[in-house]
């Protein structure tokens, strides 16, 4: 009884708990029918920050600016970002870092950056750089909060972009000379004395970016008078506008290379004529900073430009110790010449060239050549400055400019110069001369024919020459010449001299002489001045410049 009664008891007890469990399960109950436990959780936004190495940079950078970005998802990871730096242009990225050339606009300017991450929920296959519209609502042309990014779905990104304010402070930009020289040895700054017309190289930089450099600010002598050149060119000629005073208005011609820029910039120098001068430079950029102010020659120098007196102009470029420029001079004094003297050996020590050589002579030499002279003697004593002759006088050619060109080599010339295609290239009367020399020591007394004695009937009408001695010339007359070479005439020139056949030579004879059948040019592979024993030397040189109507009085003024 008591077992069957204690069921009876248990059987109340287990109903009554029944209904005590259904009451509690009942409100779970109608909850699981709004949620569903298999059905996934909304997605969450993902989360943006930015940083900046090292912080203080913040207080005042620099225009380059390395940012760095990440993102944090809670329920994924991150796809990538989008940007902007006005608000207004937004573009996409994959990239967690970039270094950015922010444009100076002042002296103190600011920039701001927004940036957000975008999830891997996103539906959309963007390409780096891809431009993120949204819709601007309020019509500002800006993002404003609230507004939707084209992105799908709408809950991929972070619609609180982190921000950042960036002070900038302009850098002012550097400039240095940069005189490179186009061949080899020449000097790598203004020579001591030029003619008028003289070039400047320079290289400039601005941490803030080289494209923020706006232009460059020039003067001579007087640096209350700039002359401003635009910021693509780092190499300029100033050319003298007249020769007509001690001070005259020179014109800037910038270039984008070594050449002569084909138009100046407004505005003008003064250079000083036989007098000293000093050329100033300084670079500015967009927000008006100029960088240093640098000089040429160096502070406590000047160079001295040369004014031209003469439109005859003698090349010395001969390296013999003898008299000889100063006898080619007298004899154009005695014809009431008085000639320029443009000296390319003066100071050289191989491989080092002259110090009057400039450092860009396809414009500065080739340029003074011709705008300031109709006639050139050109005397060299080996290939030192053939190249400088290759480039300038068949320029000075086309112009209608004569030139008289003497020379005579040493026994070997330069490894890997070609002498004849440089003779070649520079008179255009040889295609070539011998590789070799073909005489040793020429004896005293040794003659230069004006015809071919092989051929009679080949001769010209210039004097006979004759190699000096110590009695006709006591200060030079003993001094040695040696190694003759050959010169093989073009079809555009005429044989002009011969070498008298030797024993010393085994009876060789050999054109020495030529003339361009234009008779603009006249090539001697001999010194002249050294050839004077018959006192024929001032006759040959006289006949040349009155066949190049240099002695008429038209042609005595300058062009």
């Amino acid at each position: 009884m008591l077992v069957k009664k204690m069921k009876q008891n248990n059987r109340r007890l287990n109903k009554n708990q029944h209904w005590f469990i259904l009451l509690i399960l009942f409100p779970l109950i109608l909850t699981s029918c709004k949620q569903r436990p298999n059905e996934p959780l909304p997605n969450a936004r993902p989360e943006t920050y930015i940083s900046i190495f090292p912080d203080s940079a913040l207080n005042q950078s620099t225009s380059n600016l390395h940012l760095h970005w990440w993102g944090v998802d809670p329920d994924g990871w991150v796809k990538g970002f989008v940007f902007s730096f006005d608000k207004k242009n937004w573009f996409w990225t994959y990239k967690n870092d970039s270094v950015f050339k922010l444009t100076i606009l002042g002296q103190d300017t600011s920039y701001d950056f927004w940036i957000f991450a975008v999830d891997n929920t996103l539906r959309m296959n963007l390409e780096e750089g891809q431009k993120i519209d949204f819709v601007d609502k309020n019509n500002n042309g800006y993002w404003d909060t609230g507004e939707r990014f084209n992105l799908s779905p709408d809950d991929c990104y972070d619609e609180t972009p982190a921000t950042l304010k960036f002070p900038i402070k302009n850098t002012p930009p550097t400039v240095e000379f940069a005189m490179t020289g186009e061949f080899t040895g020449t000097r790598l700054d203004v020579p001591d004395t030029t003619f008028p017309i003289v070039s400047f190289q320079w290289i400039a930089s601005d941490i803030d970016g080289d494209n923020t450099i706006s232009d460059f600010w020039v003067a001579l002598n007087d640096t209350t008078n700039w002359v401003i050149v635009p910021s693509q060119f780092r190499f300029l000629t100033i050319v003298a506008d007249a020769i007509d005073d001690t001070v005259v208005d020179a014109s800037v011609y910038p270039s984008s290379t070594q050449t002569l820029g084909r138009t100046p910039v407004q505005g003008k120098l003064k250079m000083r004529l036989d007098g000293n001068n000093v050329f100033y430079l300084k670079a500015r950029d967009i927000a008006g900073s100029f960088s240093q102010t640098i000089r040429m020659p160096a502070v406590g120098k000047t160079w001295f430009v040369k004014k031209p007196k003469s439109n005859l102009l003698i090349v010395a470029d001969y390296g013999i110790a003898d008299n000889s420029i100063s006898f080619y001079k007298s004899v154009f004094d005695s014809l009431g010449i008085k000639p320029d003297v443009w000296d390319l050996r003066v100071g050289a020590r191989y491989p080092r060239r002259g110090i009057l050589v400039p450092p860009f002579p396809r414009v500065d030499f080739t340029e003074t050549l011709m705008r300031f002279y109709n006639f050139i003697l050109w005397v060299a004593s080996d290939e030192t400055n053939f190249d400088i002759a290759a480039i300038s006088l068949p320029r000075f050619k086309t112009k209608g400019g004569k030139v008289l060109f003497s020379f005579i080599l040493p026994q070997s010339t330069s490894p890997g110069f070609d002498v004849g295609k440089a003779l070649s290239d520079l008179s255009g009367v040889v295609d070539s001369v011998s590789s070799v020399p073909l005489t040793g020591f020429v004896p005293s007394g040794t003659r230069i024919l004006n015809y071919n004695p092989q051929d009679t009937t080949k001769r010209s009408n210039y004097p006979l020459l004759v190699r000096d001695s110590p009695s006709d010339n006591p200060i030079d007359g003993g001094k040695i010449v040696a190694y003759l070479r050959a010169l093989y005439p073009s079809v555009n020139a005429k044989p002009i001299y011969w070498v008298e056949p030797r024993t010393q030579w085994n009876n060789l004879t050999f054109t020495i002489g030529a003339e361009s059948n234009e008779g603009n040019f006249v090539l001697v592979g001999f010194p002249i001045y050294r050839f004077n024993g018959a006192k024929n030397a001032s006759v040959f040189i006289e006949n040349v410049f009155r066949n190049f109507g240099a002695l008429s009085i038209t042609n005595l003024k300058r062009w």
